[in-house]
């Protein structure tokens, strides 16, 4: 059964942060399940400095601070009901992520991206980009641009966008539990390349065909009584096919696979990924390589659920 118990979300109290806290809260109260906030107080290094620093002072402001703003999260949350847990921790902000992943074993990980340009991009710099790479747990990047609301949200079009990889698998039973809970529309969407696609017509219309028909393959036939599903098969650039197609689509959330293939592509995740989180104008769910494989059985009634 593919549950939600407890979400964690690192903050670190800027827009981007707050964005992800929101959406996190709403993915908690439809979900039922408990939401973990970790902020992270890097130590301060007076040797970075040419002049002394105080650094006990700012550190103790620094945690002072960091109560302050978690206590008014907290308030925030509780008011919608949703149970809450915060947590302030000293020490490097991706090694503390990592332990509270291991400690309090989440099944969700939502972090936020800044939504500008350049090098700033990356919510707590590059963290959000390390956690793509080394997260066990599937993890759910939004936007500072994102709606700042608690209620949860609503995934009327969900697009899952595949290689065929190993991981494949993990991300459709995702998609299509987060669909049966939405009665959402879904789109299995697959990119060929254009270096790869130096084809003759007749060629290329055979590979499309014969890719189509193998995301039909990967649909669960009883997913059919619950969503409308649709396949495509484009031709481009991956990254700015997938992102054009949020947009075009008015797409709710993506859902994509961190390859699994091996150690050497998944610390390789590729332009591809990295790209689309940073631009993405939706909610990001990426899902790692998983232990556990998922099947579909019926609820009574008609419904389905995933297990």
């Amino acid at each position: 059964m593919i549950t939600i118990n407890k979400i964690l979300c690192p903050v670190d109290f800027f827009p981007a942060s707050d964005a992800a806290v929101m959406y996190a809260a709403g993915l908690a109260s439809q979900y039922g399940a408990k939401l973990h906030l970790l902020h992270v107080i890097a130590p301060v290094i007076s040797s970075a400095y040419e002049f002394p620093m105080p650094t006990m002072d700012i550190t103790k402001a620094a945690e002072e601070s960091s109560k302050r703003e978690l206590m008014v999260l907290e308030d925030t949350i509780r008011d919608t009901d949703v149970r809450v847990q915060v947590e302030s921790r000293f020490g490097d902000v991706y090694d503390e992520i990592k332990r509270a992943i291991d400690v309090e074993k989440p099944d969700l990980l939502v972090m936020g991206t800044h939504g500008r340009r350049g090098a700033e991009r990356w919510f707590m710099g590059s963290t959000t980009e390390k956690m793509l790479r080394h997260s066990p747990v599937p993890m759910v990047t939004i936007s500072a641009t994102g709606e700042r609301s608690a209620t949860p949200p609503r995934f009327r079009r969900i697009l899952v966008t595949t290689d065929f990889s190993d991981g494949t698998p993990d991300a459709l039973a995702y998609a299509f539990s987060v669909a049966q809970e939405n009665e959402s529309e879904v789109t299995l969407l697959h990119v060929l390349h254009d270096v790869s696609m130096d084809l003759s017509g007749k060629y290329r219309e055979s590979l499309v065909s014969g890719v189509r028909k193998q995301l039909d393959t990967m649909v669960p036939p009883e997913a059919k009584n619950w969503c409308e599903i649709s396949t495509r098969v484009e031709t481009g650039v991956p990254y700015r096919i997938i992102l054009r197609t949020l947009e075009d689509e008015k797409i709710d959330l993506l859902v994509m696979n961190i390859h699994g293939k091996g150690m050497l592509d998944r610390a390789l995740l590729g332009s591809t990924a990295e790209r689309v989180v940073r631009a993405a104008s939706c909610p990001v769910m990426m899902i790692p390589p998983l232990k556990r494989r998922f099947k579909r059985k019926a609820r009574p009634g008609g419904n389905h659920v995933a297990a």
